[in-house]
């Protein structure tokens, strides 16, 4: 026999767990690093490779404006690079997934095996 669960009470209780944890200084803290990078990518790119700025003194000029990594101190060079790095990662999926759903032929899936038999 199955049993049967409160859905209100489970949306409730998870909900508070949800709030909980975000509250919580324990796991990831977000700084807004990601985000603000992530805007800014293509002009930060251009920075690097038509001004000539290295990574490290792109990431002194954000640390000035207050950017900061998880723990709370001043975004440095190696960390600005992976997390562009990461920004990149993630376009590129997302392209890749764009494109296969676009590419996808309209047809009906496949029988399961051994359906017919």
């Amino acid at each position: 026999m199955a049993m049967d669960i409160d859905l209100k009470s489970l949306r409730d209780y998870v909900k508070l767990l949800k709030a909980e944890r975000q509250d919580s200084p324990i796991g990831k803290i977000k700084s807004g690093a990601t985000e603000i990078i992530r805007k800014n990518l293509r002009e930060l790119e251009r920075m690097h490779r038509e001004d000539g700025a290295t990574w490290t003194e792109i990431a002194a000029g954000l640390a000035a404006q207050g950017v900061t990594q998880g723990d709370g101190q001043p975004i440095t060079g190696r960390r600005l690079t992976a997390l562009m790095h990461n920004i990149r990662v993630q376009e590129e999926r997302s392209l890749a997934r764009e494109k296969a759903l676009v590419d996808a032929p309209d047809e009906e899936p496949p029988e399961p095996q051994g359906a017919g038999d």
